[in-house]
């Protein structure tokens, strides 16, 4: 059902009278969508209202402008030369509760970012500040994108988790039905190779610089499995706090030691797959679904949260057109991408945030592009903490890359 739009203008101003100013933002793009039937709405809006997700205005583009009060503020003369990205995100410790980021590139150690080992980037935030959405205006808008919602979404975590682990994940539902299972051959599980962990992106990096992980051994993909780990936990303002720690026992990740890819009958295709990782032993199994193989490329890591379709940390307001990648708004409903935790007993969902795992990534290991890798991030994307290799078969390599060509161009 077609939504329509909210327009406004949102002006965030300090106690200087200087301002940042989003003219004509659609408030309806920063409202989560539901997907889920029936009583899985209740874990999607765990999934969903209790994630980070939020968009980012390019000042390039005009897509925010700033004000500055000079005659109050001179030292703040140059900032309108300075920014030159904003961000309006969703703050995932409660509903109505978002964050801003003005932010800016700065070269003043660029030299010695030359000679170092890592050098990532040059951004630098100017300005991190929280503000909370007028709670019966979010509600209407939740309902204006989400008609046929019935259920609170303001109901606290608690309540909402109780009621989803009563649940029973059906995947017929998410999914075109399964055509056939493929020859795909595990090449390496990380808890059995011992694999190095490294971080995977820059949001890892500087959260090892952060040093976010207090307790446990995070070494490899075999020693975080083997002792129950403490982290910083991320809480009240949007700040991590060590007075607190999230403590979590991954050791039941250890028996994830299988991987199957399950190719979904897409009309037009046989790149579309689900993966399921599971085990003998294994008390919990993680599915991913709905992932077109085509669209994955060599060292560019894909990411998905758990929960249905949601939504990435981070997008463009006025995204660049593709014929192959989808808003995550326009998707068609028999191809959403899904991540879920369920109990391999009798495929309840099992909330993945008590478990201490947040995210996953798939990527392919070279060109050739018939290696997949993926891997499974811990509680706030701090640290991967269990991957995986997996080999396709000589077929379906080909048909991933017969249909890779055909966007090519």
């Amino acid at each position: 059902m077609p939504v329509g739009k909210v327009i406004t203008d949102i002006v965030f101003i300090d106690n200087h009278e200087n301002k940042i100013v989003i003219a004509g933002v659609d408030l309806m793009r920063l409202i989560p969508k539901f997907d889920a039937l029936d009583d899985l709405i209740y874990a999607e809006i765990i999934e969903e209202e209790f994630n980070r997700f939020g968009y980012t205005f390019r000042k390039e583009h005009g897509e925010f402008a700033i004000q500055i009060n000079k005659e109050k503020q001179e030292q703040l003369s140059q900032i309108e030369n300075r920014a030159y990205r904003c961000q309006i995100v969703n703050n995932c410790l409660a509903p109505t509760k978002w964050e801003f980021t003005l932010t800016t590139e700065d070269y003043s150690d660029f030299d010695s970012r030359l000679r170092a080992t890592d050098n990532l980037n040059q951004n630098r935030i100017l300005s991190h500040s929280w503000f909370y959405f007028d709670l019966g205006l979010y509600t209407e808008l939740i309902h204006l994108k989400n008609p046929e919602l019935k259920v609170d979404f303001n109901m606290n975590y608690d309540s909402l988790s109780n009621l989803a682990e009563d649940v029973v994940v059906d995947f017929s539902q998410l999914r075109k039905p399964i055509k056939y299972r493929s020859k795909a051959e595990v090449l390496e599980i990380g808890y059995k190779s011992g694999r190095l962990i490294e971080p995977l992106d820059n949001e890892q990096f500087y959260k090892k610089e952060s040093k976010l992980f207090l307790e446990g051994t995070d070494q490899t993909y075999t020693s975080i499995l083997e002792t129950p780990i403490k982290t910083t936990q991320f809480k009240d303002a949007g700040f991590y706090s060590e007075l607190t720690p999230k403590a979590f026992d991954l050791n039941w990740m250890k028996y994830l030691d299988s991987v199957y890819v399950d190719v979904i009958d897409v009309k037009g295709t046989e790149s579309y797959v689900e993966l399921k990782i599971s085990g003998q032993w294994a008390p919990y199994e993680i599915t991913i679904g709905n992932i077109d193989l085509a669209q994955l490329s060599e060292q560019k890591l894909l990411g998905l949260l758990f929960g249905l379709n949601t939504y990435p940390k981070n997008r463009r307001y006025n995204p660049v057109q593709s014929t192959i990648n989808f808003d995550a708004d326009l998707l068609p409903n028999e191809i959403k991408p899904y991540v879920w935790l369920t109990n391999k007993e009798d495929g309840k969902w099992v909330n993945n945030q008590y478990k201490g795992i947040e995210k996953v990534y798939l990527t392919y290991e070279s060109l050739e592009r018939d290696v997949l890798v993926l891997y499974v991030l811990s509680y706030e994307r701090i640290t991967p903490v269990w991957m995986t290799r997996i080999k396709l078969p000589n077929d379906m390599r080909e048909k991933v890359r017969i249909r890779k060509g055909l966007y090519n161009y």
